[in-house]
């Protein structure tokens, strides 16, 4: 009876963890900008949306509305490449960004494929302009022989600043932090979700506003990106789920009550987006609460099924809803930014009344004075 039961459990998490969703296709306008782990944000002095992507030390597109059109503006790091001292310190990945007492805050990776000899690395502006970062170096570093690997970085600030960090091993983790580059305790911290070498990343740490519970997304599966000779599996490529959770330090569960820590095939987590129409293998995703619309939002990559294979990774952008008590892609009508005012025209200073100056009279001659005697007689 318990076998079946499991049986039963693991055969229904199967279905709804890979049943083809109707999703919506990406907010128009972003479609064919190449990026990969991109990470959204919006700045309300200078009303420009901004997002930043793996390699070229933090790629840098910009955009005065969500729906585009974004323009490559540079890179966040100056010279492209990272202080931190190891292999891969100018092919920069998985940024995450976030404002911190004010300050535009910027956390990217430092490593190589494959290896766990990687750092953490942070970098702050006030603006998010390229030129206007200052890169802090490392925050947290990992070696050969651990059972975590420091790259992924995600930070919340929930009173109280956090970093989630991991990659496949033995999945992800969450350290409290000091400040933004000082963790207080030691590695890996918290054990939030993955196990086993499973390939899962991307880990993200989310509340928002509309909900009561925090949330744990995160990218699983196998993603077919530059260089891939086929697709994988189907139902292995990449996609991104979730697990919900009371704090933000976990733990998380499914829809079907499994923690994200179990080691589980198909693995525990529940689906927030697949493969869809010409999207597939989304993942690496990012969200922020969009102060335009007022919505939650979700950035990501994707490869258009159209492309031959080993073709590069697209921008994908959409709107969540949480109203059902899980997020959910949802079609909404994108919202433009109010547009601007155009500046006054200044008022033209009055021209200066003309100064009235008399003119004189001459002077009386005595030829003059006796003509009016002689006609008063």
């Amino acid at each position: 009876m318990k076998l079946s039961f499991q049986f039963g459990l693991l055969l229904a998490q199967s279905l709804l963890a890979f049943t083809v969703a109707a999703y919506p296709n990406p907010i128009p306008g972003s479609d064919n900008i190449e990026v990969r782990d991109p990470a959204i944000y919006y700045n309300p002095d200078t009303k420009k949306y901004f997002v930043f992507s793996t390699h070229e030390g933090v790629k840098i597109f910009q955009s005065k509305s969500i729906t585009g059109p974004w323009e490559r503006t540079g890179s966040a790091l100056p010279g492209k490449c990272s202080v931190i001292d190891l292999p891969g310190r100018c092919e920069t990945w998985a940024p995450d960004i976030a404002l911190v007492n004010g300050t535009y805050t910027l956390y990217y990776s430092v490593s190589a494929i494959g290896s766990a000899d990687s750092a953490i690395g942070v970098a702050q502006s006030p603006t998010m302009e390229e030129g206007s970062w200052t890169d802090l170096g490392e925050v947290i570093r990992s070696g050969p022989g651990l059972n975590y690997n420091c790259i992924d970085p995600n930070l919340i600030d929930d009173g109280g600043l956090k970093l989630t960090f991991g990659s496949y091993w033995d999945g992800m983790f969450q350290i409290p932090m000091n400040d933004v580059k000082t963790p207080a305790e030691q590695l890996p911290g918290v054990h939030l979700a993955g196990n086993g070498g499973r390939p899962a990343e991307g880990g993200f740490v989310y509340k928002s506003p509309d909900s009561p519970h925090y949330f744990m997304f995160f990218s699983d599966g196998i993603t077919p990106l530059l260089g891939a000779q086929d697709h994988p599996p189907a139902g292995k490529e990449y996609k991104v789920l979730v697990g919900r959770g009371e704090s933000p330090t976990g733990p998380f569960f499914g829809k079907l009550g499994n923690v994200l820590t179990d080691k589980m095939d198909p693995p525990t987590g529940s689906l927030v987006l697949g493969s869809h129409d010409n999207v597939y293998a989304p993942g690496g995703q990012s969200l922020f609460r969009d102060p335009v619309s007022g919505r939650d939002v979700i950035s990501y990559h994707y490869v258009k099924l159209s492309d031959p294979i080993g073709g590069p990774s697209y921008l994908g952008i959409n709107y969540l809803d949480f109203s059902s008590g899980w997020p959910e892609v949802v079609d909404l009508e994108p919202v433009q930014p109010a547009p601007e005012e155009p500046a006054p025209t200044p008022t033209p200073e009055p021209a200066p009344e003309p100064t009235f100056v008399p003119t004189p009279q001459p002077t009386p001659s005595s030829c003059s004075k006796k003509m009016r005697s002689r006609s008063r007689q």
